[in-house]
């Protein structure tokens, strides 16, 4: 009898992507099969999927599996350098549990430079590094990494690790990075890397067009924001003498020139009643009436800008940190820039000129019709339709999907006080003092840390000398405006150390540096009072961004486009912070009676739906004592 050959039944490269953990959980399962098809199908999956519910996990193995069987590329975007580490880590898990997964971590050029004395001005260090290479003047660049490219490509590195390979051989790792990238099935980087200037000079680094590319955004409610503030800017008269004193010994016919410009622009300023949107014309006007005869002839103002532009090339040669690059993009972009582009000027000698990108599609809409899909994934990316709308991504190629949180909502507390407000005809020394009682009830009853965020820092700073006052039994920590990652990194610090010694107080600002995108990991949050609803005042910039978003979208949508969901995006954010895995449990208290209210209780995410209490710190402190409820059998606290 002739024996048939039974041909091999090989797994499809999609179906040899583990999954990272030991199981999928509740929640994940309909959010990865979305993924899959909606990568497979080449649309873009919007996603409001909560904390826990293991998003990083979700995006890799679902834009693996596609890139694995159609030989694309999978850059997961970030807004944050934190953020990186998350999705190596995944990666991580998913070399270990058999996957090869070549990938690269990579963040800006600037902060993964190994040469001394570089410009600390973001453009003064790119025209620095423009230099060094094109003149072979960089020891680090000329040499040949190969070798080190090859060791990056075997195993998922944290950028740190790829620095640190580099400065140990010798090469520079931003070149690494983008050479191993090339051959890497997953990129992580940041938003600039798309969603900027520099993408055609992404895409020939990595050799592959846009429909080559599977995106991956996270924290996707910042996009938006992070587009429109990369083509914006600002010149106030002290930007410009800093440019005159600067250019001096670099070119001195600039400094001349400058000399001229600031007073007619101080001239033009001081003239003006209040702040107002300007046209282009009178800018370049106002320049042009302080240049001077120079060079033979009535210099222009596109003689100026190539000025300054020598004058900063010069610095940069020099080895200099100057901002004469800054006053360049300015110059230039306030000329040429005009599609969904407001211009201000705000009055008096400190008043200042003023780009704003309001449409940040402009840049993102051509970038989503190319790629051939996307994930944009957020805990509040709520509500998504108006996120495809403001980054323009069609109806026709958007999946719109909300997923439920996986944590059990017995650990989870959640009230609003109806009677207190931040709604500024409501302000008082009662109200002031209602507030302040209210938070300093809610930290004296709870045993570990508490947080409680602001609508600004001048609401911060109200609160905090009434707070002072209670003297509290905890340590008082408050955010100022002026906090950089140290900072941040050393209050988190202050409070792992106050959690064994009866908490602490952290004072902070909705928007700010530890309202978002940061981990208070292991349950560091007992409570959190997130006060107020920080509507942005109604001024001439936000207004104009609503009356523009009525134009292109409705005029129901503009109100809600440029106050509320903004506004309301922050709070959620904030009272994010304290529920990270199934194992933590924290009361949150919103101290604004506005969300009792249809017109923002609409604008509320379905499971989050606060409930009615006029003494939250007694239910605060029923809720502390209570027994917690545990996780199912078989849960695994990960956070992603």
């Amino acid at each position: 009898m002739e024996q048939i050959a039974i041909p091999e039944v090989r797994p499809s490269p999609a179906e040899r992507v583990p999954w990272p953990f030991d199981r999928v959980r509740s929640g994940q399962a309909e959010f990865l099969a979305d993924a899959k098809r909606a990568l497979a199908e080449g649309k873009h999956l919007l996603a409001h999927a909560p904390t826990g519910i293991g998003k990083t996990a979700v995006a890799l193995v679902a834009s693996l599996g596609v890139a694995l069987e159609t030989g694309r590329t999978v850059l997961f975007l970030t807004a944050r350098q934190s953020q990186h580490r998350i999705a190596i880590e995944t990666l991580k898990r998913l070399e270990a549990k058999g996957a090869r997964v070549p990938a690269v971590d990579v963040i800006s050029k600037q902060d993964m430079c190994l040469q001394p004395n570089r410009p600390e001005y973001g453009r003064a260090f790119h025209e620095f590094c423009e230099l060094k290479v094109r003149t072979h003047a960089c020891t680090f660049y000329n040499r040949d990494d190969s070798v080190v490219v090859t060791a990056v490509l075997q195993r998922a590195l944290h950028v740190q690790e790829l620095i640190q390979a580099g400065r140990s051989c010798h090469v520079c790792p931003h070149k690494v990075a983008m050479d191993a990238a090339e051959l890497a099935k997953v990129v992580v980087c940041d938003y600039n890397y798309v969603f900027s200037d520099i993408l055609d000079w992404t895409l020939e680094r990595l050799g592959k067009g846009l429909e080559d590319l599977i995106l991956i955004v996270d924290e996707a409610h910042n996009l938006p924001d992070r587009i429109r503030a990369h083509l914006g800017g600002d010149l106030s008269l002290t930007d410009v003498y800093r440019a005159i004193k600067e250019s001096r010994d670099l070119e001195p016919e600039a400094a001349h020139q400058l000399h001229g410009v600031a007073k007619s622009l101080e001239k033009f300023l001081l003239g003006l009643p209040r702040e107002r949107v300007a046209r282009k014309e009178e800018f370049i006007d106002a320049v042009e009436r302080g240049l001077r005869h120079g060079l033979g002839h009535k210099v222009t103002y596109t003689d100026l800008v190539e000025m300054v532009a020598h004058a900063a090339e010069e610095g940069v040669r020099r080895g200099l940190s100057t901002s004469l690059p800054e006053l360049e993009t300015f110059l230039r972009r306030w000329r040429d820039q005009d599609e969904g582009i407001l211009r201000l000027v705000t009055p008096g000698s400190e008043g200042k000129f003023v780009i704003r990108l309001m449409d940040p599609s402009i840049v993102s809409a051509p970038i989503f019709a190319r790629v051939h899909a996307s994930v944009l994934m957020s805990g509040t990316l709520h509500p998504a339709e108006m996120y495809a709308d403001l980054l323009g991504i069609p109806a026709d190629r958007r999946w719109i999907r909300a997923y439920g949180s996986p944590f059990p909502r017995e650990n989870r507390l959640l009230l609003v006080h109806p009677l207190t407000t931040t709604l500024y005809a409501k302000r008082s020394e009662e109200m002031h003092n209602l507030i302040a009682r209210e938070v300093v009830a809610i930290a004296g009853v709870a045993k570990g840390n508490v947080a409680a965020f602001f609508p600004s820092y001048e609401l911060l700073q109200e609160a905090e000398e009434r707070v002072r006052r209670a003297r509290l039994a905890k340590k008082i920590l408050v955010e100022h405006s002026t906090w950089d990652k140290a900072k941040r990194d050393g209050a988190l610090e202050a409070l792992r150390l106050a959690r064994g010694e009866g908490g602490a107080v952290l004072l902070g600002v909705q928007g700010g540096s530890l309202s978002e995108g940061v981990d208070y990991e292991g349950n560091l949050l007992q409570a959190v009072v997130v006060v107020g609803l920080p509507l942005s005042p109604p001024n001439l910039e936000v207004e104009s961004l609503k009356e523009y978003y009525q134009r292109k979208f409705g005029f129901a949508k503009g109100y809600d486009y440029a106050y509320v969901f903004p506004a309301v995006n922050k709070v959620l954010q904030a009272a994010g912070r304290p529920i990270r895995s199934e194992r933590d449990r924290a009361a949150i208290v919103l101290l604004e009676g506005r969300f009792l209210a249809q017109r923002y209780q609409r604008c509320l995410p379905t499971e989050f739906a606060p409930r009615t209490s006029s003494s939250p710190s007694r239910e605060v402190a029923h809720f502390l004592n209570a027994t917690p409820v545990a996780a199912a059998q078989g849960d695994e606290t990960v956070k992603l």
